[in-house]
């Protein structure tokens, strides 16, 4: 009964706000899902994923229209059944109990509770992109990876006492069936997958390490159909790489935007795993925040791994759960030293083990009351975060629509600097007032002034409107607005809509 209650109360938590202004990542996939269908792969070459959640958005689509909340509400579901999926897998670790004002709760109660608060796992199921879903896959097929281990581990055990074992009393084919298609659906969602199944490799040899033909054997039959699966769509990968590489060549400060410091990374992750994507402007308070839920999660996660024993000493579910945090995040941040790539929203697949493993270490303390007071504080963190998320519109996403809203009450033309990032206006039907300066992934260059020259003629009134979003990339030497006051137009004012800033300008002629 109260696990019913906290998946309901998770599904409603990510319905708030849920019809916010689509951004721009989420206005191409909107415009994408609502085109043809072989333009979904037009569109994937350049962008950086594979095309399982694009080809589902797509007959979603279909059936349920294309709003903020249709485009976003699986999303909400997948994001939903991970709680689900991680109750599913604490129950298989530590079903301990405790009690709370005579009320008695499981840890995997608690551990779902935290996930289910959670700021950070909540924006992204609110999202109308992958990440809900490839963290579903993700969780769902690490279930079924600890189900096989623990048959394959009592498989080992009891095979040392008898000379002959049945295979059907090894584990139940459902679960390799389970893992093949959720692994599959894992790595057909997002690159990052391929790093928690490393992580489940990297696990099953420690735990085999002695007797490693067991799980060569089993496991085998499963990876090389997975490979085989994901073959035909290695060309599509390569292109893909293909045209990042020419991006980054032509845009080189993108790496900036879309890379976190190398030095800050793995501390900006955890920081965002506990506390959402907010932020507090006051840097001493917020550093004096930073520290202390370092101390007690970073404590309460070493517990979860090991138990007060040593790493290799501790139950293969543990151990499993410790490298499915520890691996994707750590061979992330090392490739971004080569390939800058690295945000923590891209690892929102390992923030159910990060829930996990603090339930797991709440579980092992001795005191009663400690347990449902740190319980609390987690509890408390979250649904603190949250609040401020939900109150404060500067913690949403851009405003796309009430830039739109603005243009067609003010029939004025928007002027940007690049033709790749009009998509939102596209999905909210202004691209009738849209100038693109620059066409394609470049900076703007001394041509395309003819081509704005051309544009501004065709202006029935006096005024317009400018956008310096992403300026930084597309003109990092500020020539658009150079270029109108060049043709007469004076700035006259700035407009926010929470981080897609408009700059008005009038012709003084």
């Amino acid at each position: 009964m109260f696990l019913f209650f906290v998946l309901l109360l998770a599904f409603v938590l990510r319905t708030v706000n849920l019809n916010q202004s689509l951004w721009l990542d989420e206005a191409v996939q909107a415009v994408t899902a609502k085109g043809p269908f072989l333009g979904i792969f037009e569109e994937l070459r350049g962008d950086f994923h594979p095309p399982l959640y694009h080809i589902l958005l797509w007959g979603w689509t279909r059936i349920f229209g294309a709003s903020e909340v249709s485009l976003r509400m699986p999303s909400v579901i997948f994001g939903t059944a991970t709680i689900w999926v991680l109750y599913l897998i604490t129950k298989q670790i530590v079903p301990k109990k405790f009690s709370i004002f005579n009320f008695q709760f499981s840890i995997p109660e608690i551990a779902a509770l935290f996930l289910a608060t959670a700021p950070f796992h909540i924006y992204y199921s609110q999202e109308a992109r992958m990440y809900s879903m490839t963290t579903f896959f993700a969780t769902l097929s690490m279930y079924f990876f600890i189900k096989i281990i623990n048959g394959l581990t009592n498989y080992e055990l009891r095979i040392k006492k008898l000379k002959k074992f049945r295979i059907n009393e090894l584990t139940n084919y459902g679960f390799f069936w389970g893992y093949f298609v959720s692994t599959a659906c894992l790595i057909y969602s997002d690159y990052y997958g391929f790093l928690v199944l490393l992580a489940q490799i990297i696990g099953g040899v420690i735990i085999f390490r002695k007797n490693l033909n067991i799980y060569i054997s089993k496991f085998l039959h499963l990876y090389i159909p997975i490979f085989l699966f994901y073959l035909p769509w290695l060309p599509f990968l390569i292109s893909q790489f293909k045209t990042g590489v020419l991006a980054t060549t032509a845009l080189p400060e993108w790496k900036n935007l879309v890379n976190a410091s190398f030095i800050k990374a793995i501390p900006l992750t955890f920081v965002k795993f506990a506390a959402g994507r907010i932020t507090i402007f006051d840097k001493k308070i917020y550093a004096l925040i930073v520290g202390v839920l370092g101390l007690v999660y970073g404590w309460l996660i070493l517990k979860g791994v090991i138990m007060g024993k040593k790493l290799f000493n501790c139950s293969t579910a543990q151990l499993l759960i410790g490298l499915w945090l520890v691996v994707p995040v750590f061979i992330a941040w090392l490739v971004s030293f080569f390939v800058p790539n690295y945000q923590p929203f891209r690892l929102l697949l390992v923030l159910p083990a990060f829930y996990l493993l603090l339930a797991i270490g709440i579980s092992s303390l001795q005191s009663n009351k400690l347990a449902v007071f740190l319980s609390s504080f987690v509890i408390l963190v979250n649904l603190t975060s949250l609040l401020v998320y939900y109150r404060n519109p500067y913690f949403w996403r851009e405003d796309w629509r009430g830039v739109a809203n603005y243009l067609k009450s003010q029939q004025i033309p928007l002027v940007i600097s690049s033709d790749t990032f009009a998509w939102p206006l596209i999905y909210y039907q202004q691209e009738k007032n849209l100038i693109a300066v620059g066409k394609g992934v470049r900076k703007v260059s001394e041509e395309d002034k003819i081509n704005l020259t051309a544009n501004l003629r065709q202006i029935k009134g006096k005024r317009l409107a400018y956008t310096p979003y992403l300026a930084d990339l597309y003109d990092p030497e500020k020539k658009i607005p150079s270029w109108l006051k060049e043709m007469g137009f004076d700035k006259i004012g700035k407009i926010s809509f929470n981080q897609v800033p408009l700059w008005i300008y009038e012709n003084r002629h």
